[in-house]
């Protein structure tokens, strides 16, 4: 039996603690001691964190509390140039309910000419011995509902479609732009693309699944489309209920889903695998609402035992925690987890 891949996200506290406890001195060190099979390229996100400031030749307003990003959000300062972690937001540069056309095409938008993400060469080149794991998050629904603010944009989506197309359009020729010099500087040097957006609450997608297609599916598929021709696979996360969106992401382009929220509604994973697993690679699964930061050793090896029993028969399986490791789930379990997922490679390649 093949070895399952094994994947490692994590707050940036998280990083930390780990690293203290276990006496160790590098992220590449934990990724060794952990068994894990991925590494993160830094810089993918342009408006949650200050992770691509380095790469970025504009002018930013920063205070020690507060800062904009390209787009021109204002935020809450405190994620800094963590991979995973976020900032709040603050207030958004389109932030009016009566927002038009005009207003959108006017905005000056960040282009592929304000970006340098040739420094990320010597990073990818030190981590050749991993899958590397790059691109913008491109934030489609994201950064278009924090630049037009959530209530506005919700409303909108009903009474103005118009302009809610404009911006998530307008959004995503600015990500394919900006994803494409990133590819094109990274070509070779990267295997997977990984972006998101979150559909889902707890209990349901956001939206109608028709609304969904309306204004997402055509902006995911060209920006699949664009990542597979540079041969890279697509990871796309988006937490929530949206086991009704899965057919649509096959199709769309997307090749591996994360986080799989198993807490969420009607993500089962025995379910999920056996409708989706031929089709889509899953990534995640591992609580982090409810068994990591709550449960007991035991529980967390019988639930890594479970999950990997549920999504892993279809092949198509990557052991992930369903979120980043928060700072509030006990070291203990974390460890626990990553040694349950050794035991089990060790028993599937003896």
């Amino acid at each position: 039996m093949k070895k399952i891949p094994v994947d490692y996200l994590a707050h940036s506290e998280t990083d930390r603690k780990l690293k203290a406890h276990l006496s160790l001195k590098s992220g590449r060190e934990l990724l060794d001691f952990l068994g894990c099979d991925f590494f993160y390229l830094p810089g993918r996100d342009i408006s949650q964190n200050e992770g691509a400031v380095p790469f970025y030749k504009g002018r930013l307003d920063f205070t020690e509390t507060e800062r904009t990003c390209p787009l021109g959000i204002r935020w809450k300062r405190g994620a800094g140039d963590s991979k995973f972690s976020v900032d709040s937001a603050i207030s958004g540069t389109l932030d009016n309910p009566d927002l038009k056309v005009e207003d959108i095409l006017r905005f000056p938008w960040p282009q592929a000419a304000d970006f340098d993400f040739s420094p990320l060469l010597d990073e990818a080149e030190m981590n050749r011995n991993r899958n590397r794991i790059g691109g913008l998050w491109t934030g489609i629904m994201g950064d278009s509902y924090r630049m037009h603010g959530f209530q506005n944009f919700l409303l909108n989506l009903a009474m103005n479609p118009e302009v809610i197309h404009t911006l998530i359009d307008r959004m995503t020729e600015m990500y394919l732009e900006l994803n494409d010099k990133y590819f094109a500087t990274l070509k070779g040097n990267m295997e997977i693309w990984f972006f998101g957006n979150d559909f889902g609450s707890q209990e349901s997608m956001l939206m109608s699944q028709e609304m969904w297609l309306d204004f997402f599916y055509p902006n995911i598929q060209k920006l699949c489309a664009l990542a597979h021709s540079y041969n890279l696979k697509v990871m796309m996360h988006s937490c929530g209920a949206i086991e009704p969106l899965i057919p649509h992401l096959i199709e769309a382009g997307v090749d591996i889903l994360d986080p799989v929220q198993v807490t969420a509604k009607g993500m089962i994973p025995s379910v999920l695998a056996q409708k989706y697993g031929h089709k889509i690679t899953f990534h995640g699964g591992i609580d982090t609402q409810n068994i990591l930061p709550f449960g007991n050793a035991e529980d967390v090896r019988r639930h890594v035992i479970e999950t990997v029993e549920a999504l892993a028969p279809a092949g198509r399986y990557i052991f992930a925690p369903s979120q980043i490791l928060g700072s509030d789930i006990p070291l203990e379990n974390i460890l626990t987890m990553y040694e349950a997922i050794g035991e089990i490679n060790a028993k599937r390649l003896a």
